[in-house]
């Protein structure tokens, strides 16, 4: 396993999908073909990897945390040596991602189409109502909606 699918199991990661697109621990259990006591304690492994994953990322990273919801999948920090805020987020596509609170110079980087296709996917994978036109805008701005939705949602 790796830090990058928060070592969850192939099986943990659907486990988490289905609860990320909302169904029930009933509905879930059902789905799955077990009963809702292993659900429960499915979730409660992957609460543990994810908060550990995305704990992980944060050290690494050497960022100062604010804020850590492992349910949601993510994190709240800041990198000191950076000067920005940042947030680490975990889904079921991306895996674990690190996204730093940043203006503009996206046009020049390398990693921009990257950027650009994993913020769409996690906007679209946690129901974040984008612009029309997202899919022409720069990777900063798409982390700025990413940041500001996130951060609301929290309070």
């Amino acid at each position: 396993m790796s830090l990058r699918f928060g070592y969850l199991t192939p099986r943990q990661r659907k486990y988490w999908g289905l609860r990320r697109s909302g169904a029930t621990q009933a509905e879930i259990s059902r789905k799955m073909g077990v009963v809702r006591q292993t659900v429960n304690k499915t979730f409660n492994a992957i609460d543990s990897s994810v908060s550990k994953a995305l704990l992980e990322a944060a050290q690494i990273n050497r960022i100062e945390i604010s804020q850590v919801d492992p349910e949601k999948g993510f994190l709240l920090g800041r990198s000191p040596s950076l000067g920005m805020d940042t947030l680490v987020t975990f889904s079921e596509r991306n895996g674990i991602q690190v996204w730093y609170r940043c203006e503009g110079g996206c046009s020049e980087c390398s990693w921009r189409r990257s950027c650009k296709q994993k913020l769409l996917i996690e906007a679209a994978d946690r129901g974040i109502p984008l612009p029309k036109g997202a899919e022409e805008m720069e990777p900063s701005k798409l982390a700025d909606i990413l940041f500001e939705t996130i951060m609301e949602r929290q309070l």
